[in-house]
């Protein structure tokens, strides 16, 4: 293997050094991108040392993503990646000249991704099997793959403190993708000490259903190259995404407007008001409103209560919630709890929600892998408009009605696929 020219990544702020040095033919470091919080960038797949100026990519428009741009340079694909870390940002990029083979993905939205593009049998190592939902792969990283098969097994590698860094060199992978919180169970400064090839991916933090959905397109990048089918599939996935989830929410709206200027009483629904999370040790945690969680409730039909609020997240005191108890038409993402009981048990003071009295609780955990994993954190990414109708059901369901809900009259015409179900009501499907 080939020894390439390296550099030390940047501080940013106060952050600690993310980047140590690195050497070998298929990892290597561009230069600095030009400002004080933003560090140089990594490059991927047969970069031979080169370094140009940022200047010189040609990224293309991104309909909704903030923190990922792709684009070309020389005919090579080309990504940069954001990731938003307490007050700072590490900004990477990669260079990918040739398709990956072997990746370790160490979150479940990754696993997502490559699952809707037809790509998963790349993955080699995951976290946890546990926590999988696409059966193919948890057949391969629970060994319960057939031995005829000619897919490699997947590995468990574990994450944070659990991080098997024996099992992961071994795997030799083109690419451990992970992702940065800022918390004590980040490993990915430990991997990057081993010299692997290193990806640390933002979608979670992205702000609206379709910003998180567009990075189909990083993957398609990432397994085919700058000119390749896959890379045209990933798109038209996300196009055809994009155009359905448009389609629903406006045809919600529409349907709301129409109800509130003429007080129509047949096929109408009201917006209900909505909060969100729950309470743990007396506090509320709960989606700000310029959340991807608030967005996806207002595209729904949904007035979420705290959708005044600027922040992505919120920590308010139990009693500020319940002031509001009688004021909540429907509760969302009630904590990790599958039905009622639990959520009393835990917590016996949100009994009198008014949204938990009336039965219209929607919990996210309706589609599970083998093992229980939730397929809201998987599946659901890459698939915003079937998230968005989903969750419309959940909202506009009245237990008193004859009808599951209203919403089952505005798929003419729409091509969502109805038969996704990660969205719930707790005391009735």
């Amino acid at each position: 293997m080939r020894e390439e020219k390296f550099h030390k990544m940047l501080k940013i702020n106060t952050l600690r050094t993310f980047c140590r040095p690195f050497l070998g033919a298929r990892f290597g470091l561009a230069g600095l991108l030009g400002s004080a919080a933003i560090c140089a960038g990594l490059i991927l797949a047969g970069c031979a040392g080169k370094e140009e100026s940022a200047d010189s990519v040609e990224f293309l428009q991104m309909e909704a993503a903030r923190l990922l741009k792709i684009g070309v340079r020389d005919g090579v694909g080309v990504a940069e990646i954001r990731s938003i870390v307490g007050r700072d940002t590490l900004v990477n990029r990669f260079e990918f000249g040739q398709p990956l083979e072997r990746v370790v993905t160490l979150s479940s939205s990754q696993v997502g991704f490559m699952s809707h593009l037809g790509e998963a049998g790349r993955i080699v190592g995951v976290s946890d099997a546990k926590y999988i939902v696409d059966s193919a792969v948890y057949r391969r990283a629970s060994g319960l793959e057939p031995r005829t098969s000619n897919l490699e097994p997947v590995t468990e590698l574990g994450s944070g403190p659990s991080l098997d860094f024996e099992k992961l060199l071994a795997l030799k992978p083109d690419l451990v993708m992970d992702f940065a919180t800022g918390g004590g169970q980040d490993d990915y400064e430990r991997i990057n000490s081993l010299r692997i090839p290193l990806m640390l991916t933002s979608e979670w933090q992205e702000e609206s259903p379709l910003a998180k959905g567009e990075w189909i397109k990083l993957y398609g990048m990432m397994f085919c190259g700058a000119d390749s089918d896959c890379v045209g599939r990933a798109d038209s996935i996300f196009k055809a995404e994009s155009a359905a989830y448009k389609a629903l929410r406006d045809s919600i709206g529409a349907r709301l407007a129409q109800c509130d200027s003429l007080d129509l009483k047949t096929g109408c629904f009201e917006r209900p008001r909505v909060i969100a999370g729950m309470s743990h040790g007396g506090v509320w945690y709960a989606p700000g409103g310029n959340s991807y969680t608030a967005k996806l409730i207002s595209d729904a039909g949904g007035r979420y209560m705290w959708a005044g609020d600027s922040s992505r997240e919120l920590r308010l005191s139990l009693e500020a919630v319940m002031a509001l108890a009688d004021s909540a038409d429907v509760w969302v993402n009630p904590g990790a709890f599958s039905n009622s009981e639990e959520i009393v048990a835990y917590e016996p003071r949100v009994g009198v929600v008014k949204a938990f009295r009336e039965k219209r609780v929607c919990q996210n955990d309706g589609r599970r892998g083998p093992a229980g994993g939730n397929d809201f954190y998987e599946g659901a990414v890459s698939r915003p408009a079937e998230l968005l109708y989903n969750l419309s059901e959940c909202l506009h369901f009245d237990p008193s009605g004859a009808s599951k809900s209203p919403i089952m009259g505005l798929l003419p015409g729409i091509s969502v696929d109805s038969s996704y179900k990660w969205y719930r009501n707790i005391y009735y499907f």
